[in-house]
């Protein structure tokens, strides 16, 4: 068969696909906003100050955004539901090693692993639900994923604080990996084999060339915060972002398989689209980054 909508067993498990995918989304994006609440504790605890603690929100959210990109056109490429399982594991793993209080630098580096993991369900789980579902329930089962990709930024600050008024701050990272196991487990059930796959090569001059615009640009943005924007460092930053950004258009624009076709944006309710969830997002982020320093999260 050419398509998961001509498949009947597919067609029966659908709706249990979409569970599976939405509950690993929900994980995802949870982890993006429950350590801010943490951040406090995790800066008393460690002994470092409270800018270096914020590294830890900081670091996961710029690598799942510097990969999405990437991972999108491996999905297309090598298969989408093997992307996602794969990152799945990753991101089990990740969350795992996060609890493990050796060191700052040991957490940032587990919270790369984790945002890897992130990034490849990310960037996989709605072209898996639009491949799943026919067209007439496509915007229904659309709207759910977006709908936990939400739920699951809203609620990090909330259950955050229910777990650090209960437990230590690494069973926020711990709580992912039964949860995690399980959502494997179901997705091993439910998640068909990979039919769609173009074996495109992959862009990697313009995945370097992304990751660096994105890493040195909010990295610029963060030692700003604590440096001064006009100290050499941060504007050295993004200086250099603004320059890997304009080569990576040029890039884009002359090889035959880019990571992303510039022309999809000439649809202007797509491109305004985006443009609205980036300033909901925006906002969303902006107000889970300030709640935990304006009350005290009472200690285990």
């Amino acid at each position: 068969m050419n398509s998961y909508q001509e498949n009947p067993v597919v067609q029966q498990r659908k709706w249990w696909i979409l569970i599976a995918v939405s509950m690993f989304t929900f994980m995802s994006t949870l982890d993006g906003s429950i350590v801010n609440i943490a951040l406090p504790t995790i800066s008393s605890d460690m002994g470092v100050p409270m800018n270096q603690a914020e590294w830890v929100v900081s670091v996961y959210l710029m690598i799942v955004c510097a990969c999405l990109l990437l991972f999108g056109k491996v999905g297309d490429s090598w298969g989408k539901i093997k992307v996602f399982r794969l990152g799945m594991l990753i991101f089990i793993i990740g969350s795992l090693l996060c609890g493990f209080n050796h060191s700052l630098a040991f957490l940032l580096f587990a919270r790369v692993v984790q945002a890897i993991g992130a990034s490849m369900t990310m960037a996989t789980n709605t072209g898996i639900i639009t491949e799943v579902f026919p067209m007439s329930e496509r915007g229904r089962a659309l709207g759910m994923i977006g709908a936990f990709v939400s739920l699951g930024s809203i609620a990090g600050p909330g259950l955050g604080g229910v777990i650090l008024a209960h437990f230590s701050w690494p069973f926020i990272f711990w709580i992912n990996v039964p949860v995690g196991i399980l959502t494997m487990i179901a997705g091993e059930k439910v998640l068909p084999k990979d039919i769609t796959m173009s074996h495109d090569s992959i862009d990697k001059n313009g995945f370097v060339l992304f990751s660096i615009a994105i890493i040195s640009f909010f990295g610029g943005i963060f030692l700003g915060q604590e440096r001064g924007f006009l100290t050499w460092l941060p504007l050295l930053l993004v200086g250099i972002a603004l320059v890997a950004f304009i080569v990576f258009l040029r890039v884009e624009a002359r090889v035959s398989k880019p990571l992303i076709t510039f022309g999809i944006f000439r649809n202007k309710i797509f491109t305004m689209s985006l443009i609205t969830a980036l300033l909901i997002f925006s906002a969303n982020f902006f107000v889970n980054v300030v709640i935990p320093f304006t009350c005290k999260v009472p200690e285990a």
